[in-house]
């Protein structure tokens, strides 16, 4: 789907469930499909804070806020750093790096089957979305090896 018709799907939504759309929340969601990975509202602050000096942060995390109760973005813990937003139509689960923060990307079906057998074996619903899985990238335990 082509980023305006995405924008607009976003908008519609968003006044189906008895948002008003500002432009501030117009602005919010076009930097949102703008970025190219992950993004923190700080960063979706400044982008939009560039061309609409007069957006609140507070703006900022309250339209991300409504957008995840929405169901069109969710947010994601990647370590000790700030919360990262994506859309939840490119769901995925996350490793981090401890040493060195390199993100990786894992597709759902990954986790599906240790999610299966927690649900089987401990009569609970697994989501391992919401934070990422900590560990080290082969280019840190590469390092760490060498004395």
């Amino acid at each position: 789907m082509a980023r305006d018709d995405r924008l607009e799907t976003i908008l519609t939504l968003v006044r189906e469930r008895g948002g008003r759309v500002t432009t501030p929340r117009r602005a919010i969601v076009q930097a949102l499909l703008a970025a190219d990975d992950h993004v923190t509202a700080d960063d979706l602050a400044e982008a939009v804070q560039w061309a609409y000096p007069d957006v609140h942060q507070s703006t900022v995390y309250r339209t991300l806020e409504t957008l995840t109760e929405l169901g069109v973005i969710d947010h994601v813990h990647l370590g000790h750093g700030p919360a990262v937003y994506h859309f939840t139509d490119q769901a995925h689960h996350h490793l981090v790096c401890q040493d060195c923060g390199r993100v990786v990307q894992l597709p759902l079906s990954v986790l599906r089957p240790l999610q299966a057998k927690v649900d089987r074996e401990y009569d609970f619903d697994l989501d391992a979305t919401h934070f990422a899985l900590a560990g080290h990238c082969s280019t840190c335990r590469h390092r760490q090896d060498t004395p």
